[in-house]
């Protein structure tokens, strides 16, 4: 289906990274499976924080929690082409990434996906926003 990137050419390091807590609960999920070659991630992708902005998101989630990147984001949809196929689907924050509107400024958004045209879109939003249409993806570390 078709894909519109609303951030084409602003996704360098300068722009675009990943949030340290996504980092160090990515690095104990390896270690946790390094001996397998594909990493199980259990995760929701957005109703548990319906609503919320991804700051709010990020306050509240369990400490075996973290926010889902772009990455992550975007191998879901790969994997599961039935999400993000109508506008009324909820769309996808992604607190695990912060996005830069500015290179070299500060991190003060986080990307999202969004059914839009037919197709999907990528873009970024201030972290303070909240909206009943969209609810932050999450991982969460094996108890």
């Amino acid at each position: 289906r078709k894909f519109y990137n609303y951030r084409e050419g602003e996704l360098g390091p300068d722009q675009l990274r990943q949030h340290t807590r996504k980092v160090k609960m990515m690095t104990m999920l390896s270690e946790q499976q390094r001996d397998y070659d594909i990493a199980v991630v259990p995760a929701q992708l957005g109703m548990r924080h319906r609503g919320r902005s991804v700051r709010r998101a990020r306050e509240v989630f369990m400490v075996h929690e973290f926010g889902l990147g772009a990455y992550e984001g975007g191998i879901i949809l790969l994997t599961h082409p039935e999400r993000l196929v109508h506008v009324d689907n909820l769309w996808m924050d992604l607190p695990g990434d912060e996005f830069a509107p500015v290179a070299g400024e500060r991190f003060s958004e986080a990307p999202y996906f969004v059914f839009v045209s037919g197709g999907v879109g990528f873009d970024a939003n201030v972290v303070d926003n909240a909206g009943g249409g969209s609810g932050s993806a999450s991982g969460l570390l094996p108890q």
